[in-house]
């Protein structure tokens, strides 16, 4: 809320400079670090610039974002600095700090679109729990505790309800990184039928009825790997993984 006010009635361009956030005119978005001005400490956080960015160029001021795996927050908080609307949600309930955090669980077996009435995102912004990543840190109930079949099943379920309810040129952004079974393994010994590529994603996004427009880089910081991890890995021939995608798609 303190930042819906610094910031109204300024342009989106205004709004980066005042943020002291470096307005990205390219493909790559590359941000070391989250800013702590927005949301909370959480697993997985991601930096408020990326959804910034996602913001200026897919959205327009009053525009209704849809997210629904909130976690901290950092969407929500985004989307009321640059005046976007935003519907949040979040299987954990904090209704005493997050009380516009709302609760839902994404049951995989029985998907059901958390807004009631006629109100349709412009935006989805969906930037889940990675398979397997940080699992021991989420609930239980997190789809980063799923199978690997079952966690591509949920995708496969799960996009085409975003399709079915949101407005009729609304856009997805879907964050997300390939997943690889690389720890401790040398690149050429990997299983790919235990990996989950981003170009799995974006073929259930294209069956579910959305257009892929972007393929954004936004890799995640180099330094998460410590020296004594790199030289372990390159004895090894092990070859890590930093990358990460922002898919964006559009609604046909």
């Amino acid at each position: 809320m303190v930042w819906y006010v610094a910031l109204e009635g300024k342009s989106d361009k205004e709004r980066f400079e005042a943020l002291g956030w470096g307005l990205r005119s390219w493909d790559i978005w590359n941000f070391n670090d989250v800013d702590q001005r927005f949301g909370d400490d959480w697993p997985g956080r991601i930096p408020a610039q990326l959804v910034g960015h996602a913001l200026y160029y897919f959205t327009r001021e009053g525009d209704l974002v849809f997210d629904p795996m909130s976690g901290g927050g950092v969407v929500l908080d985004t989307c009321f600095a640059f005046h976007r609307k935003c519907r949040s949600f979040d299987l954990v309930h904090r209704p005493e700090t997050r009380p516009e955090i709302e609760p839902h669980l994404w049951d995989p077996e029985k998907l059901v679109w958390p807004i009631k009435g006629k109100e349709k995102p412009d935006l989805i912004f969906f930037d889940p729990p990675y398979f397997k990543k940080l699992a021991d840190q989420y609930e239980e109930e997190s789809i980063s505790n799923l199978s690997r079949k079952e966690y591509l099943k949920f995708f496969r379920d799960l996009f085409p309800l975003f399709k079915e309810h949101s407005k009729k040129d609304a856009c997805i952004a879907f964050l997300n990184s390939d997943w690889r079974d690389f720890q401790g393994k040398a690149a050429r010994e990997e299983d790919p039928k235990k990996s989950i590529f981003n170009s799995e994603y974006i073929k259930l996004l294209e069956r579910s009825g959305w257009e892929l427009t972007h393929i954004i880089d936004c890799p995640l910081s180099a330094q998460r790997f410590k020296p004594n991890q790199v030289r372990r890995m390159q004895n090894n021939r092990t070859l890590g993984v930093v990358s990460r995608h922002l898919i964006v798609a559009r609604k046909t």
